[in-house]
């Protein structure tokens, strides 16, 4: 399978969205495997493991080790011992976003290893008010939406759901300022209908049928639907 081709194997999935600079691919690819910490288990070096690129798309996976106590019996005493486990996320990345799914411990080791390896500054991309209000009306039908009141308000957070039409009709919110937290819904995507929650803090959820085949075009489209960069474009 080409690797801007992501199959999911259950019924949904989840990323968390970066802002990047990657002037290059291949030679982003190439630092990393040169210059880049490998994943080892001993010693235990957090780093990147099986990745692999094209000239659009680097696509791999960031583990590190995390030490945890679990407590139980031993000889009728209570006592505690330390274990490790692995955790790790995998990401794509293009030229301007980076796309992680998994574990997030190690995401913060991999957006570091990518800022310094690119030389630009990798951000959690946040989603405005403005964004996520135009969102709820590009999408073909409205599922629930998340909306939080200013701090004087009787009711602080509200969440909608149901078929949503105008969430302002509802005497909930303050219809002139309120916050939007998460959106969720229908869009007609370039690979057909998909349900979509979109959280401000740069997540996002999409629930398909399994073995659904994800493409990184779409990933990228449904950015660009979101942040409104440029009008969507269906072929």
């Amino acid at each position: 399978m080409p690797i801007d081709e992501i199959e999911i194997p259950g019924s949904s999935v989840s990323f968390k969205c970066w802002s990047a600079k990657i002037p290059s691919i291949p030679q982003l690819f190439e630092k990393m495997m040169e210059d880049g910490d490998e994943f080892k288990i001993d010693p235990e070096i957090p780093g990147f493991h099986d990745c692999d690129h094209n000239k659009d798309v680097i696509r791999g996976f960031y583990s590190h080790i995390v030490p945890f106590e679990i407590e139980h019996l031993q000889e009728g005493m209570t006592t505690k011992s330390l274990f490790k486990r692995i955790e790790s996320c995998e990401f794509v990345a293009t030229s301007g976003c980076i796309f992680v799914t998994g574990k997030s411990g190690p995401q913060r080791g991999l957006t570091h290893s990518i800022s310094t390896l690119s030389g630009y500054g990798v951000a959690l991309m946040e989603f405005e008010f403005l964004q996520m209000s135009q969102l709820s009306d590009r999408l073909s039908q409205v599922k629930s939406i998340a909306l939080t009141n200013p701090k004087d308000k009787e009711i602080r957070r509200a969440r909608l759901a149901g078929l949503i039409e105008s969430y302002t009709d509802y005497n909930v919110i303050d219809p002139r300022n309120h916050g939007i937290e998460s959106v969720a819904g229908l869009v007609d995507s370039p690979l057909g209908p998909i349900t979509l929650t979109v959280n401000k803090k740069g997540g996002l959820r999409l629930n398909v049928r399994k073995g659904f085949i994800l493409t990184v075009e779409c990933l990228l489209w449904l950015v660009q639907l979101i942040r409104d960069e440029k009008p969507p474009q269906r072929s």
